[in-house]
């Protein structure tokens, strides 16, 4: 199938949906969190798969820690969520509170708190995206996952095909305390 460049129109459409789903999912940290949080304004990108690693990590061979979901419904994909390790670590600090052992893997309640953060970020773009588009979709069951950046990325686009040339929407939101 032929690629479809969109408009200038087509993506200023997906920079307002992008930016209304960061700021739903801004909204939503901070309350999980109990704290301020700031978003820098969300950049949109199409990246291919394969060159997703690089766009996650400077290294692509970095450890970093992902939460993934599956999207069903009328509308189908998948949802990543990932972070530096240390930032991981930093986060289940803020959740549960500073015992966990930053060398290492999270603990199960460590692995636990950043699911459940996880889940409730990208169930807010969702919602968000959902009801603009008025397309039903839902979520799988969140997954969390560690390894290279490159890694992730395989594991989340794992049986769709060409999974180097799968094109997919990368929306970069920093979240600043």
């Amino acid at each position: 199938m032929p690629k479809k460049r969109l408009n200038t129109f087509e993506r200023d459409i997906l920079n307002e949906v992008g930016s209304m789903c960061a700021g739903n999912a801004t909204t939503a940290l901070a309350q999980i969190l109990d704290r301020r949080i700031d978003l820098h304004f969300p950049k949109i990108e199409f990246v291919t798969a394969e060159k997703l690693p690089w766009y996650i990590s400077k290294h692509p061979e970095e450890i970093v820690i992902g939460v993934h979901m599956h999207i069903l419904g009328g509308m189908r994909g998948n949802a990543l969520l990932v972070f530096p390790k240390k930032y991981a670590f930093d986060i289940i600090d803020i959740l549960i509170g500073p015992f966990e052992n930053k060398n290492d893997a999270p603990t199960e309640i460590g692995i636990s708190a950043l699911k459940e953060m996880g889940n409730v970020v990208i169930s807010a773009y969702l919602s968000s995206l959902t009801a603009f588009t008025g397309i039903s979709a839902f979520s799988s069951t969140v997954n969390l996952t560690s390894g290279a950046a490159k890694y992730l990325v395989n594991l989340a686009f794992a049986g769709l095909g060409r999974e180097d040339r799968v094109e997919t929407v990368l929306i970069e939101a920093i979240f600043k305390e």
